[in-house]
C-alpha cells in the first residue's frame, strides 16, 4: 500500500486498495498511522448530500476537515457553521461535532492526529467497489450495535445515542 522512497518521500492516489464504504460515505486511507508511526492518517472523503455522521466525540484525537469541493454544515460544541470548497475546520478532541452535506456531494480530507481513524474506517468499512453506496440502507439495530462497540474501542462515543 504504501509508495514511500528511500527518503520518506509518499505518494499515493485513491485506489482499489485502501478505499472503503464506511457507513454511506466512500473513504480513501491517503496516509495511515502505518505510515506516521501512529502520528496522525489523512482520509479523502466523498459524501452525498444530506449524509453525514451522528453528533460524535473523539476522546483521544484531534481532526481537522479541508473541503475540497462542496459545502459541509459543520456543528462544532454548540456552534454550527457553513464549510465551502477551498475552507478548513480544526475539531479539537473532547468537542461533541458532526457535519451534514448541504452540496449534491462534497469530497474533503480529514486529518487525525494521532492516527486511529483510519483503523476505524478499515474496522467498520467494506473495501469498495463502484457504485456500491448507490445502495446504502438505513442502518439495522445490528448495524448500529456495532457501530457502538468498534467506536467504545477507538474512544468515539456519541452523546444523545
Amino acid at each position: 500500500m504504501s509508495n514511500q522512497s528511500k527518503a520518506g518521500m509518499m505518494h499515493r492516489n485513491i485506489n482499489k486498495d485502501n478505499t472503503f464504504l464506511f457507513l454511506s460515505d466512500v473513504n480513501s486511507i491517503l496516509v495511515s498511522g502505518e505510515d506516521t508511526n501512529g502520528e496522525f492518517c489523512v482520509v479523502h472523503c466523498s459524501v452525498k448530500k444530506d449524509d453525514g455522521p451522528p453528533l460524535h466525540l473523539h476522546e483521544k484525537e484531534d481532526e481537522s476537515f479541508y473541503v475540497l469541493d462542496g459545502e459541509i454544515e459543520m456543528t462544532l460544541g454548540k456552534e454550527t457553521i457553513s464549510v465551502k470548497t477551498g475552507e478548513y475546520v480544526f475539531a479539537p478532541r473532547g468537542i461533541p461535532h458532526t457535519f451534514k452535506v448541504k452540496s449534491n456531494t462534497a469530497k474533503f480530507l480529514v486529518t487525525a492526529y494521532p492516527a486511529g481513524f483510519d483503523s476505524f474506517v478499515k474496522e467498520l468499512g467494506v473495501p469498495y467497489e463502484e457504485g456500491l453506496e448507490d445502495h446504502v440502507e438505513p442502518p439495522t439495530p445490528e448495524a448500529m450495535q456495532k457501530l457502538l462497540e468498534v467506536s467504545k474501542k477507538y474512544h468515539i462515543t456519541y452523546p444523545g445515542l
